[in-house]
């Protein structure tokens, strides 16, 4: 596996990747910048070509993530709010007490820089992925209880792109990522992989047993999950 950087005229840095596994090739963006995974029979025109073609779809799925001194953010549990500082200036100080967090940004960093985000979202990641073992399986497994149905077990993953899954085991692995979201569309992740237990596929079956469980707002849930608007870089 290679990587490289480079910078494009209209996405930016863009970090360029090429693996012998990859089939064809991938954009996306992560923690600030485009990813481009290409397979290994590409050369420097085809990145190029392939920047130009996917920059328009690319740049509407951007996400314009800054944050603000005094911004509270809500993890339907925990509050982290984000202050300002001067004891260190270069640095971003987090605090916990009970169910609030406490982001402290230096004096010193440009809150509108790239690199001052991707320090802020990922301190954000390493609260929510703590906590939300507390946060997240209690209530998924309420909602399983209510429905009448028993995963073998649950568990919490890492990752962003997934954000649930059930195994042929009959195991369910939720995304720490979730505990951004607010409750409605949780329950619409656990909803989702609980209905799986019943039909693995997502066929119309599958979409009937998981629209019930949604007491009827599996579509008006999938809206808002696409539309909702992530407080880190994803």
């Amino acid at each position: 596996m290679k990587s490289a950087l480079i910078t494009h005229p209209q996405l930016g840095t863009v970090k360029i990747t090429m693996r012998s596994s990859a089939r064809r090739i991938i954009a996306r963006w992560k923690d600030g910048i485009v990813h481009l995974t290409l397979p290994p029979t590409c050369n420097g025109e085809d990145v190029i070509r392939s920047l130009d073609a996917l920059a328009p779809r690319l740049l509407k799925r951007r996400n314009e993530l800054i944050y603000r001194e005094g911004q509270v953010i809500d993890m339907a549990g925990i509050s982290v709010a984000i202050t300002r500082q001067s004891v260190k200036p270069d640095r971003v100080l987090a605090s916990m007490r009970g169910d609030k967090a406490f982001l402290e940004v230096g004096s010193g960093i440009n809150l509108d820089d790239i690199a001052a985000t991707r320090t802020i979202s990922g301190i954000l990641c390493r609260i929510a992925e703590k906590a939300s073992p507390e946060l997240l399986l209690p209530r998924a497994m309420q909602l399983a209880r209510e429905i009448g149905v028993t995963p073998a077990s649950w568990h919490i993953m890492r990752g962003f792109r997934t954000l649930g899954k059930c195994t042929s085991r009959r195991e369910i692995h939720l995304s720490y990522v979730i505990a951004f979201l607010p409750q409605d569309l949780r329950d619409y992740i656990v909803w989702h992989e609980l209905a799986h237990l019943s039909e693995m596929s997502h066929s119309p079956r599958f979409h009937a047993i998981c629209d019930r469980y949604c007491q009827g707002r599996e579509k008006q849930l999938i809206a808002a999950l696409h539309a909702f608007r992530w407080p880190i870089l994803k």
